[in-house]
């Protein structure tokens, strides 16, 4: 071979590495000295929004650029809203990614309304974790165990659209359950609120991931019995507690229900926009990686009781082409399995109206601390749905300042004010 052939053999096995850094380099070009957007579609103090907050804190460490991060929460019809805004309205830049619902992936093939997105289109990131739920019922209800649910009612919360509205039905319809479900709670903390409060006397689908993080004292003091596990294998922490897979009676049921808990794969799921160019998917899904390996990240999850068992984009992106290739047959039979077969009753949500004095202002006004006897408690405020006053006279929430005198109206702590009325 002549030096020409050589040299140009030489400069062609270099080209996959000179390609690989130009794009390393547009990649950290793109997020240098920028702010990367990561949206929840769950409201705050749920475990959605949990991880999604921990996620952020240690993953802009790990993409090239090193860009800030910051919240939001983007919350509606469980994770719909989100998910057609991503899909219709976001920048197809990577500088917005979501934390959504695992009940987004398959809706559109369950046929769920409001539907705008191609779930196969998105740019999967992974997940945190794969994830169980149980069924739980308050203690001195009469229903202990889930063939007391067979046989007695027990009534159940939900926020509409979401894992504690379908899951109760799915089991009333195919293993013979007999909950009573009450929707239109603003959210899964709503629902723990309402149990509190002898509203409602449970709640099903709730993630066992999330009852550890918010409420390990109502397991260990008895205030609350863990029926049943829904996924499509028992968690290792519940050995005692039966998996709704045993109850299932025929193989079809059986594929309906594998399709229905799916999205128990899905867990945390965490996504871009169709339309981000290739090179900044691979960034993301790689620093998403790293993020689920990074010591600090795990430190900080473990601190929290949140639970890690991570999926990798690619993987979950994989997953959700597979899943819309199951046989009509078995969709339209667990596409029945979430009808109810009654209406369902709606949830009339107690408006709490407490005074206290605002300690902190959060994300320009969207969340505030105040204290309430001797407490802190959060809310969030909308700046269409909230209605402020400031002294007697309509304002917006950038006029609330720390040590103001606040009435708010809201359904409790952690969630959105229907009114706060500020002394000026």
């Amino acid at each position: 071979m002549d030096a020409r052939l050589t040299r140009f053999a030489a400069f062609a096995a270099a080209l996959p590495a000179l390609a690989a850094a130009a794009q390393a380099d547009e990649v950290a070009d793109f997020y240098k000295g920028r702010t990367v957007t990561m949206i929840v579609s769950a409201g705050a103090g749920g475990g959605y929004d949990a991880i999604g907050r921990t996620v952020s804190r240690h993953m802009q460490k790990h993409l090239p650029g090193n860009p800030s991060f910051i919240n939001q929460n983007k919350v509606g019809a469980g994770g719909l809203v989100l998910a057609n805004w991503m899909y219709n309205v976001a920048p197809k830049d990577g500088s917005v990614i979501g934390a959504v619902h695992r009940s987004v992936p398959t809706d559109p093939l369950l046929g769920v309304k409001g539907v705008k997105y191609d779930p196969v289109k998105f740019n999967w990131l992974g997940s945190v974790n794969n994830e169980v739920s149980v069924c739980v019922s308050w203690q001195g209800k009469g229903v202990d165990t889930v063939q007391d649910a067979m046989q007695r009612k027990l009534i159940t919360g939900a926020q509409a659209n979401t894992d504690i509205e379908t899951f109760p039905i799915v089991l009333n319809n195919v293993i013979g359950t007999n909950f009573s479900v009450i929707t239109g709670y603003p959210s899964g903390t709503a629902v723990n609120l309402a149990m509190e409060r002898g509203e409602v006397n449970g709640r099903c689908g709730w993630s066992w991931s999330s009852v550890k993080s918010q409420h390990l004292d109502w397991v260990k003091n008895g205030t609350i019995n863990i029926l049943l596990q829904i996924s499509l294998k028992k968690h290792p922490e519940l050995p005692e507690v039966p998996l709704v897979m045993d109850f299932v009676k025929s193989d079809d049921d059986r594929k309906a229900l594998a399709l229905l808990f799916s999205r128990q794969v899905f867990g945390r799921p965490f996504f871009a926009p169709p339309g981000v160019p290739k090179a900044r998917v691979a960034a993301l899904r790689k620093a998403f990686d790293a993020t689920m390996k990074d010591p600090a990240f795990i430190a900080d999850i473990e601190k929290q009781k949140l639970e890690m068992n991570p999926l990798g984009g690619d993987e979950m992106q994989a997953h959700i082409a597979e899943v819309y290739q199951t046989p009509k047959h078995i969709v339209a039979r667990a596409v029945d399995a979430t009808k109810s077969k009654v209406a369902l009753a709606k949830a009339k949500v107690e408006m709490l109206d407490h005074k206290g004095t605002i300690a902190e202002i959060i994300k320009g006004g969207r969340t505030l601390v105040f204290t309430l006897d001797g407490k802190k408690v959060k809310t969030k405020v909308s700046g269409s749905r909230t209605a402020i006053t400031v002294g007697g006279k309509k304002a917006k929430r950038k006029a609330i300042r720390v040590g103001m005198s606040c009435r708010f109206v809201y359904s409790g702590a952690g969630e959105e004010s229907k009114s706060i009325d500020c002394d000026g």
